[in-house]
């Protein structure tokens, strides 16, 4: 690990695992004109969220090292690595269905299987722990499975149990979370039977024949019935479990960190960087600070939340949950998003909202759902975004973005999938927002 990187690990509760590596990186601040802090999304194991790590910053190393990005001489640069308890998911697991091996055919054991990895629930990253209250429910839901398709009374049971291993205080109506407790199970089980089409390209090989012909080419999940709907009920409890673990980290963990490094250097400039769920974590952290902090970027990177996160007003009544991040200047920007038709990640687990809140389209998941997500659309309804659309460029382009304003990078041509976040096309873009920040 280079010199000046930190890493620090937060539990499951955004609690600091070991204050002494905090103090680390408080000692080094003083003599720090920059620090990236950065999360990384979906992982299992260190190594994994490591790799992310040394892969990015390398790739900004070299951008760095071509001088194309002017107004960074004599800055001095750290990094402060989160490492928290995500879940690892498949692409196939979020494919609503549960996996390709799912979308034509009905499977006991596919819901069985999902089930089974919803036991795990890790306190830190790489330590399992046990849970003998959640095993217990989740078992329960198994027991429930051969039951689902001719009785009532398991269906709710199902639901009620899946419910009660949730914390409810995440719920919010952009991204369908409200439904899902709110709804009668049986209509629960309704809204999710029917398959799903989510925008994008035609998926290769065996799957290949599922999309749409011709323009709206997407992926199309295509088994319908109860025990799809209990699979996509198993999922978006997943989901909400790291939605919300997400902002807890970013809100009671690494926020309070960011306070004090200002403390102890109340002219450093704060980079956030997260990719998948770390940009709800790196979100929530900022949309914790202050109105009017200055100094702070912020570069989502495939995020995994909803794209009415920064949004004002998005059905007429409501504002996003992170709304003050903006409205309160709480970061000043500028903030980046990279978003694309490749993610399927985030184009396909997003639908399952639109599912749960009866929205009825021909693709579900673009920029016209109201459940769409922001790693797959960018920033919707957000006024600082307005006018700022444009494309992640090629290294040598010119970038010119501003603070306070929030830039919808479309990553086609260079992100070809949910972790293809680490190209020298992203760090370039960061460059451009580290030198306006």
């Amino acid at each position: 690990m280079p010199a000046n990187s930190f890493d620090v690990e937060f539990d499951k509760k955004g609690k600091v695992f070991n204050q002494a590596q905090v103090n680390a990186v408080l000692d080094a601040v003083p003599n720090l004109t920059d620090l990236f802090v950065i999360s990384h999304g979906w992982n299992n194991n260190s190594a994994e969220a490591r790799n992310l790590y040394d892969r990015f910053f390398n790739s900004l190393d070299a951008v760095r090292g071509l001088d194309l990005v002017t107004g960074l001489d004599g800055r001095t640069f750290g990094q402060l690595r989160v490492f928290w308890p995500s879940k690892k998911f498949e692409d196939s697991e979020l494919i609503p269905g549960g996996g390709a091996a799912g979308m034509t055919t009905e499977s006991d054991q596919a819901l069985l299987d999902l089930l089974e990895r919803l036991k795990s629930d890790s306190e830190r990253l790489d330590v399992p722990a046990q849970d003998p209250q959640r095993e217990a429910a989740i078992t329960r839901a198994q027991e429930l499975v051969p039951s689902l398709e001719q009785d009532a009374g398991a269906r709710k049971e199902f639901v009620d149990t899946l419910r009660s291993i949730l914390d409810r205080d995440a719920a919010h109506p952009e991204d369908g979370s409200e439904e899902f407790f709110e709804m009668d199970p049986e209509e629960l089980f309704k809204a999710l039977e029917e398959g799903v089409t989510a925008p994008g390209p035609t998926p290769q090989g065996g799957a290949a024949a599922l999309g749409d012909a011709g323009g709206a080419a997407g992926l199309k999940e295509l088994v319908s019935g109860t025990k799809a709907a209990a699979r996509r009920i198993a999922n978006f409890t997943t989901y909400y479990e790291m939605k919300e673990r997400a902002g807890t980290v970013g809100r009671v963990g690494l926020s309070p960190v960011l306070r004090q490094i200002r403390q102890k250097n109340p002219d450093i400039r704060l980079h956030l960087i997260g990719h998948s769920f770390g940009g709800r974590v790196v979100t929530a952290a900022g949309d914790a600070l202050d109105a009017n902090t200055p100094k702070v970027t912020i570069t989502l990177l495939q995020a995994a939340y909803s794209h009415n996160g920064l949004s004002e007003k998005f059905d007429q009544k409501n504002d996003g949950l992170f709304r003050k991040l903006l409205s309160e200047k709480r970061a000043s920007g500028p903030i980046l998003i990279t978003h694309t038709k490749n993610d399927k990640a985030v184009g396909i687990a997003y639908p399952l909202a639109s599912r749960l809140a009866r929205v009825k389209a021909a693709a579900f998941g673009d920029e016209n759902d109201p459940y769409g997500g922001m790693g797959r659309n960018g920033a919707q309804h957000t006024p600082e975004a307005q006018g700022n659309a444009g494309n992640l460029k090629p290294v040598g382009d010119e970038y010119t973005f501003a603070a306070g304003k929030v830039y919808n990078l479309k990553a086609d041509q260079f992100i070809k999938d949910h972790s293809d976040v680490t190209g020298h096309q992203v760090a370039y873009a960061l460059l451009h927002a580290i030198r306006e920040g």
